[in-house]
């Protein structure tokens, strides 16, 4: 029996694999691996059945994604089951590029209203940035910024609106992101604006937000140092 402890490992790394690999949707991959992590919980509780003292580390390695797992997945309830974030929520961007993406066919990809007030309250520091120099000079510091972002690509640059939007990755299941960031003139300071919108699923973790936030504060950063800030993958 202990041999089966393996497999609830078998089960999960195929899953992070798979849709590593692009084999599998990233949602599938995610499931496969939460079917990995409950079956270590069946494994272990069928061991503890047997009554058996000496196969107890047994039970404990079985059980262990389970006890990394399920603490993880109450934190991450606990965030809105939102998956659109914007700072401007009366007048978010509107995608372009991403309407062409085939995961997004037949998809309404408008901002929801409802989702407003929840991101004033959940989320009161995602809000627009503002800085003292010129739309032109931002916009020229923001494109090469985005570029280096970890599991991110541009797909769509306009340099006559001061937009850029792109496709941002997740580092294990490979989810995938829409992102926009635009840039606008208010009395001749920089106004930044972003949005963020999952592809997948409802209970994104506070990505959005936290993909937004993360940004921001590498812009201010950039334009304190004037060079690019170091980024962690």
């Amino acid at each position: 029996m202990q041999y089966l402890t393996l497999v609830p490992y078998f089960i999960i790394l195929a899953g992070v694999g798979l849709s590593y690999a692009g084999i599998l949707p990233a949602m599938k991959g995610w499931m496969l691996s939460a079917l990995g992590v409950l079956s270590g919980l069946g494994v272990s509780i069928a061991i503890a059945f047997t009554g058996r003292s000496d196969l107890l580390w047994a039970a404990v390695f079985a059980v262990l994604p389970s006890m990394i797992a399920i603490p993880k997945v109450i934190r991450d309830l606990r965030y809105p089951r939102i998956n659109d974030v914007a700072t401007n929520v009366e007048h978010p961007s509107a995608f372009v590029a991403a309407l062409q993406a085939a995961p997004n066919t037949g998809r309404d990809m408008s901002f929801p209203e409802k989702n407003g007030p929840i991101i004033r309250e959940a989320y009161p520091n995602v809000c627009p940035l503002i800085l003292d120099e010129s739309l032109e000079q931002i916009f020229q510091r923001i494109e090469p910024l985005a570029k280096i972002q970890p599991g991110w690509v541009i797909t769509r640059r306009d340099a006559k609106a001061h937009t850029l939007e792109g496709e941002a990755k997740t580092s294990f299941f490979r989810f995938v992101d829409d992102f926009i960031i635009h840039v606008s003139d208010q009395e001749g300071k920089a106004l930044i604006n972003m949005r963020s919108k999952s592809r997948d699923g409802l209970v994104e973790a506070g990505a959005n937000a936290k993909r937004i936030q993360r940004f921001f504060e590498q812009v201010e950063k950039f334009k304190e140092t004037g060079g690019l800030p170091h980024v962690e993958g």
